[in-house]
């Protein structure tokens, strides 16, 4: 196979080599170069000869106009100035986002040579942008986009404020240029537009003999202009590189500008690589998630180079950029070497989010008169950044658990560093809140993460991140420093928007080793052994991009690309990448989780609906479901009753150490899900320890539990009248102030606001209604509060007794009557009392198995603990928080419990206990997949969900 940059060298004759010093050969990108020059050497390497200029077209263009393209962040600097010039309010943060757009535009404009007087002609009013654009669909969209950059408005002065800004965009426009130019500054659509106009010129000054423009496809305008300039000059070839069957169909779009092209310059040389009639091997992988691509791709690289393949003949190409990362974490670095051009998206790198992490902790940290306090909500992001742990190992499982355990919300920055054990971090937390403060400690903590990395010889890609980020952070600061009002929420979203866009240049000169590039990287280079990760629709080829202000309309008249342009462009160069291989690999995402589409590229269809018609043609397609843990089947998960299990419920028998004992709510557990029961109440699976940002549910009940048992308990054992529960309504906020500092739901003296503060009066509410209701009810005798020692055991045969017990809220006695009540937080529901006339039995075994009627199986079960203990008839009722206008709703109706009901209960009770221990009854997952719907362990489980 003589790849592309060979077949080039073949036109250069032994008799040429001593001209070549003159001559100057573009690619469109740098490796391009990179490969001619190593096929120039491999053919010539053994004469004496200078070797020719060699440039991507960037450089050339750069080159041959002697100015240099600016980056983009000082292209907007300047442009923001000259608009402030017209609008002194603008802030540069309102002014970024569609400053991108505008750049963006103008840029194109001038690579495609279209008059931008023209474009942005000045429309007087509202009713001209109908007559331009048409208020269509299209129309829609960019307003909508505008919309999003801006605050929301009414169509009228929304209409308005886009009239102003395009209006001052031609305005600008010249401005612009004429600025840069003074500072010798420039984007690249300039440089562009500058040398098609020069080079028109018989005056212009040529650097070079001669000009070999190699492998391009879509030009632009301006491109076009100064190949034909140099071809009619006498002064340039052009070599082409297509394949016979997409030049010849009509319909295939990867033809559409070589087939114009080969009319404009027929003499012109051109390489057809006929890719059908050679062999080919082509695999496709379907593959879930992005982590098995990477993996995927490392092993079948190094699969191919075991069976023989040259790395440098073998590349891998990321239609994905995040990719990069994790492919080059799994690829066996020891045993291959690898070589890497493309660009990595900055967004997705760990020093862009710990950069965010740390500029939106210290935003919203509060200035207090003892110096900074954090919010534990923003410490946990910054601390769990990899980066953070770097002077301080596990820095964040230490706070984080400090913080459960003290229920710390709030955190003060003394308090925090005597925690704080790096010197590095204590200075990064210590920096302030001013921009100055700020910018230095990152400076300062950034570096000493590269040189750490340095030292320790690790973190190759990190410290390339890190220095990239330094240096692009300095620019910024450049002029973020000559502004005094720039906040940190300013700062923030200037850094956000700015890298979110950027990505990292990975350029490598050297040609040995395996390939590993982007998609657009591609261009010009052949390959026998070629892998495709991320080969889905949306991928390749990357979604329609349409972030700019001129319509769809007008780039038709003005000849600026549109979509269909942006597909054929991909379309050329994934089937010219393809014609040399001889061994093809797909790879792509299955699922349709996050920005996967689930679908293979429409390319790669189109391609195999045409290879399988040719016999020397291999397809072979494979799903790799197993590279990462399947669903468990739900009718798989059922836990055996054996030796190890046995023990862990051994420690519900008495006379155990342990003391454990099975509860109303692990029983409930049992009914709803003999695994969830398992899980939570005998292997003791627990979901993470967190810590409330609010007072939560949990909590509310918690507190409001503690109040009225702190109320009532200076009455215990005595009788209390209505005048005496008014009385203690006036010591509820106090009482509960205490509970919340007590529970360490709050800090000692923390004024509440905002969500807590609300939260706090209605817990305060829910205590009055209830000394309410108790008033009315008064007077009665109070016998016990929050009282635990009541418990009822049963006999297992060969194991022992089974303790049952839990704790009764309140017991009073009144008219010579128990009354058990208990305080709940949720929705309270009993079996219809219709049942329990009709048929008693049926009543009974509803709470064995429904568990929404727990309520009622715990006011039952509360009878049969305590049946021995009282001589008294039984009442049981539940005092629901969210319905205490219905006052407390009591079992069968407020009538005492019968003690043929309590028998009844109590040997379905000893019968769901024996259950519990039956050995041959496994512990299985239910059969009610409605009751999964809010399991904590359903991501275990599969159900549900």
């Amino acid at each position: 196979m003589k790849i592309f940059h060979q077949l080039i060298v073949e036109q250069i004759q032994e008799s040429d080599l001593q001209q070549l010093k003159g001559h100057c050969f573009v690619f469109p990108t740098k490796r391009g170069g990179v490969f001619f020059k190593r096929a120039l050497l491999q053919k010539y390497g053994h004469h004496d000869f200078m070797l020719p200029t060699i440039f991507s077209i960037e450089d050339f263009v750069q080159r041959m106009t002697g100015l240099s393209i600016t980056d983009e962040l000082t292209l907007l600097f300047h442009l923001f100035k000259i608009y402030q010039k017209r609008d002194r309010d603008l802030e540069f943060d309102a002014f970024y986002a569609w400053g991108k757009v505008i750049l963006k535009d103008y840029d194109e404009i001038d690579r495609y040579l279209a008059n931008a007087k023209q474009i942005y002609s000045d429309l007087q009013n509202i009713k001209e942008i109908d007559h331009v654009f048409g208020y269509n669909d299209e129309f829609r969209e960019i307003i909508a986009r505008f919309r999003t950059l801006t605050e929301k408005q009414d169509k009228t002065k929304l209409l308005t404020e886009f009239l102003k800004i395009w209006k001052e965009v031609g305005a600008v426009y010249e401005d612009f240029q004429g600025e840069l130019l003074k500072e010798e500054k420039a984007y690249g659509g300039m440089l562009y537009r500058n040398l098609a106009s020069v080079l028109s010129q018989d005056h212009f000054e040529h650097p070079f003999d001669y000009y070999h423009f190699c492998g391009f496809n879509a030009l632009s305008k301006s491109e076009e202009v100064i190949f034909d300039a140099l071809v009619k000059a006498k002064r340039a070839q052009l070599y082409w590189d297509t394949d016979n069957y997409f030049m010849v169909e009509k319909k295939e779009e990867a033809g559409d500008f070589m087939r114009e092209y080969g009319t404009k310059w027929p003499d012109s040389i051109w390489f057809d690589a006929d890719s059908l009639s050679e062999p080919k091997t082509v695999h496709v992988h379907a593959v879930p998630q992005n982590m098995a691509q990477a993996h995927l791709a490392a092993k079948l690289a190094g699969e191919l180079i075991h069976q023989g393949a040259k790395p440098e003949e073998t590349a891998i190409v990321l239609a994905d950029e995040k990719l990069l990362v994790p492919f080059l974490y799994a690829m066996p670095l020891h045993d291959h070497k690898v070589n890497v051009t493309m660009g990595y998206p900055m967004r997705s790198t760990i020093v862009f989010d710990f950069v965010l992490c740390y500029l939106e902790l210290m935003r919203k940290a509060q200035t207090t008169d003892q110096g900074l306090v954090f919010h534990t909500y923003d410490l946990r992001p910054f601390l769990s950044n990899a980066y953070t742990a770097l002077f301080h190992e596990g820095i964040y499982q230490q706070l984080n658990e400090w913080f459960v355990r003290e229920k710390k919300t709030k955190i003060g920055l003394n308090e925090l560093l005597e925690k704080v054990k790096s010197s590095q971090l204590q200075a990064l937390l210590k920096a302030g809140k001013e921009w100055e403060g700020v910018a230095l400690a990152l400076r300062t903590y950034l570096t000493a993460a590269f040189y750490d990395f340095k030292e320790k010889d690790s973190g190759l890609t990190d410290r390339e991140f890190i220095y990239f980020f330094l240096k692009s952070l300095n620019q910024l600061n450049d002029y973020l420093r000559q502004k005094e009002t720039f906040s940190l929420r300013l700062i923030k979203k200037i850094i956000q928007e700015h890298f979110r866009a950027v990505k990292i240049p990975f350029e490598g000169e050297p040609v040995q080793g395996v390939q590993v590039m982007g998609f657009l990287e591609t261009r010009t280079l052949d390959f026998k052994h070629i892998i495709v990760v991320s080969a889905n629709e949306g991928k390749l080829p990357t979604a329609r991009n349409s972030n700019s202000y001129i319509p769809y309309g007008l780039r038709k008249v003005f000849q600026l690309p549109t979509f269909e342009e942006q597909d054929a462009i991909y379309a050329y160069h994934f089937k010219r990448l393809l014609q040399r291989a001889e061994e093809v690999h797909f790879v792509y995402d299955n699922t349709t989780q996050g920005d996967s589409t689930g679908e293979r590229s429409r390319f790669i269809l189109q391609q195999l609906k045409r290879y399988k018609k040719l016999d020397h043609y291999s397809i072979l397609e494979k799903s790799y479901e197993g590279l990462v843990p399947k669903a468990i089947n739900s009718n798989e998960i059922s836990i055996p009753k054996g030796p190890e299990v046995n023990k862990l419920l051994s420690r519900f028998l008495q006379g155990t150490e342990e003391g454990k004992f099975l509860s109303p709510t692990s029983l409930t557990n049992y009914i709803t899900c003999p695994l969830k029961f398992y899980l939570k109440n005998v292997a003791s699976f627990r979901e993470l320890d967190d810590l409330d940002e609010d007072i939560d549910a949990r909590n509310l009940g918690i507190v409001v539990h503690e109040v009225l048992e702190f109320l009532y308990k200076p009455w215990l054992d005595r009788e209390i009248g209505a005048e005496q529960i008014r009385l203690l309504k006036g010591l509820v906020e106090k009482q509960l102030i205490d509970s919340l500092e007590r529970n360490k739901i709050i800090q000692e003296n923390q004024q509440l606001s905002g969500r807590d503060l609300v939260t706090k009066q209605v817990m305060e509410q829910m205590i009055q209604k209830v000394l309410d209701l108790d008033a009315q009810e008064a007077p009665f005798k109070v016998i016990g509060l929050e009282a635990e020692e009541f418990e009822t055991l049963v006999a297992i045969d060969g194991i022992g007794k089974a303790r049952v017990s839990g704790t009764i809220d309140r017991m009073d006695e009144k008219g010579r009557e128990l009354r058990i009540t208990d305080y709940k937080t949720g929705k309270v529901e009993f079996v219809g009392k219709a049942l329990m006339f009709k048929d008693p039995e049926a009543y009974m075994e509803k709470y064995f198995d429904d568990p929404k009627y727990k309520s009622g199986f715990q006011g039952y079960l509360y009878a049969v603990l305590t049946k021995s203990h009282f001589d008294l008839p039984v009442k049981v009722g539940i005092t629901s928080m969210r319905k205490l206008s219905e006052g407390t709703q009591w079992l069968r109706d407020g009538q005492a419990i019968p003690a043929e009901a309590i028998a009844m209960f109590e040997e379905k009770l000893q019968n769901l206990v024996r259950e519990i221990y039956n050995p041959t009854v496994p512990f299985a997952q239910t059969d009610d997949l409605k009751r999964c719907e809010y399991c904590e362990f359903q991501q275990l489980c599969k159900r549900g969900g």
